[in-house]
């Protein structure tokens, strides 16, 4: 973690988790109402009772463990997304904290991880990312990047040109236009070519172990379309927290056993 004189680390860490949670709650908001054409301004409501929702309601995940995750007013269930995203963005905001090597760069950092985490809660929900979510996305990984001062143009090509190839040769049917667009922020994020390879590894991996139990327990089939944002998502995250490590080793046997000149 970077170091502020005279604050400690733990400190530092509960502010980025309060800022992650205000985000959060903020972020519930965007992916309820961007997609639907709703404005993002005026009062929270209720989506099913469509009553105001007071200050009170509306702290990050204290107040869905208080009211029991209901409404207050037409007691209906609350989703479980909504004290998730909070708390997600709270983790992954403390994360930024600890991987950003300056107080700015942390703040960046921890501003395009949250959007990352929206970008992938509307994949799920509505199959598709709002290019609104993408392009900020995009400005904030390149803003980290150059302040971090780790980017490398064959990460770029690497990121880019695998999904524009895909998209391009399955004319849109393997990916989304989307998933293009959004590699554009995830190499830029990453900044360097053996992230970006384990990042492309692990989505994936992780892509295919959940397609393969969601059709072998009949929950989808063949020809139902599964969301890649989320594990787009969770393979940038795991490769900003571990690989570069997980990478490097990947690679010293790749180059003990047949040798890969480009990547060394």
């Amino acid at each position: 973690m970077f170091p502020i004189a005279g604050v400690p680390a733990v400190l530092i860490g509960v502010w980025f988790f309060l800022l992650g949670l205000v985000f959060g709650s903020f972020g519930n908001v965007l992916i309820y109402r961007l997609p639907r054409g709703q404005s993002i301004w005026g009062r929270s409501h209720c989506p099913r009772c469509k009553k105001s929702i007071g200050p009170l309601c509306l702290i990050p995940v204290v107040s869905f463990l208080c009211l029991r995750g209901k409404c207050r007013h037409c007691k209906k269930k609350i989703s479980w997304q909504y004290p998730g995203v909070e708390l997600a963005s709270g983790l992954l905001a403390v994360t930024a904290a600890f991987i950003a090597p300056s107080l700015l760069s942390a703040v960046v950092l921890a501003f395009a991880l949250w959007m990352l985490l929206l970008i992938a809660v509307v994949d799920v929900r509505i199959q598709g990312i709002p290019d609104a979510f993408t392009i900020l996305f995009i400005i904030l990984a390149f803003l980290y990047t150059g302040l971090s001062g780790a980017f490398d143009i064959l990460a770029f090509v690497i990121g880019v040109g695998f999904f524009g190839a895909q998209w391009i040769l399955s004319r849109g049917k393997w990916i989304g236009s989307g998933d293009v667009l959004l590699a554009v922020g995830l190499s830029a994020l990453l900044g360097q070519r053996e992230l970006v390879l384990f990042m492309l590894f692990s989505s994936y991996i992780l892509g295919a172990l959940v397609a393969s139990v969601l059709l072998l327990t009949g929950r989808i089939t063949r020809k139902d379309y599964i969301a890649f944002g989320p594990f787009l998502a969770l393979g940038t995250l795991t490769a900003l927290l571990m690989g570069e490590r997980m990478m490097s080793c990947l690679l010293w046997s790749a180059r003990a056993c047949v040798g890969i000149p480009f990547l060394s």
